[in-house]
């Protein structure tokens, strides 16, 4: 009996859990990872939207910001970026926004860059 059976079946399950460790990996970032997040709140017609960094060790680096809006009356896109200093182990709020929406008419996407390192956070619809 031919081995490439067996062999197509080891790299099969190789493939599956490394595909499997690498989700693991995303889903929990390592200890000294630079962190973003996208917060949303919404109250009375005005949803605020705020985008926050936290790093493990001091850091300095820059970030975007593009959020866009749809809505009846057609689509928005507002783009902001800039430089940010985090001392160790802080949580700093990089960019706030207000906007006359509902929070499903929303998507945004927050990009870090620090010390070689790049991270996004996303979310398609708020």
């Amino acid at each position: 009996m031919s081995a490439i059976p067996y062999t197509v079946a080891a790299l099969v399950i190789t493939g599956t859990t490394c595909a499997a460790g690498l989700a693991t990996l995303q889903a929990h970032p390592a200890p000294d990872a630079l962190v973003c997040e996208l917060h949303l709140s919404e109250h009375r017609g005005t949803v605020t939207l705020t985008a926050e960094a936290q790093a493990p060790h001091a850091t300095r680096g820059v970030y975007s910001l593009t959020v866009d809006h749809r809505s009846a009356g057609g689509r928005s896109t507002m783009r902001q970026g800039g430089a940010f200093d985090l001392k160790a182990g802080e949580r700093g709020v990089l960019s706030q926004a207000s906007f006359a929406a509902r929070a499903r008419d929303l998507s945004a996407e927050l990009t870090l860059n620090a010390n070689g390192q790049s991270t996004t956070c996303s979310a398609l619809t708020l």
